[in-house]
């Protein structure tokens, strides 16, 4: 499988047309702190204790801080066999997109 970098504004549209779950993998001190609605807090220091539990036929949005950390997300799932979108610039990016900054 293959994973795509997207902007911000393409979030909705890919969890409502692929039926995305959307997984933040910063540390869960910074998802308590505030995260995209709906996203499941799946650090990525942990990966390998939750990627196993989703379905591989389950598209997945990750996100973290600033776009790095979920891009090697992206390509590790990617190579188990999930299709996975990665928000280029991380919450940053989707704060700023949404006026939060």
């Amino acid at each position: 499988m293959a994973f795509f970098t997207i902007h911000p504004r393409e979030m909705e549209q890919i969890i409502l047309n692929k039926h995305a779950l959307v997984l933040d993998v910063r540390e869960r001190e910074s998802y308590r702190e505030g995260h995209f609605r709906g996203a499941y807090c799946c650090p990525y220091e942990e990966i390998d204790g939750w990627m196993r539990h989703f379905n591989r036929n389950r598209t997945l949005l990750v996100y973290c801080e600033y776009g790095s950390t979920s891009l090697l997300a992206a390509r590790q799932l990617s190579k188990c066999g999930y299709e996975v979108y990665t928000v280029v610039g991380g919450m940053q990016a989707i704060r700023r997109y949404n006026g939060y900054d």
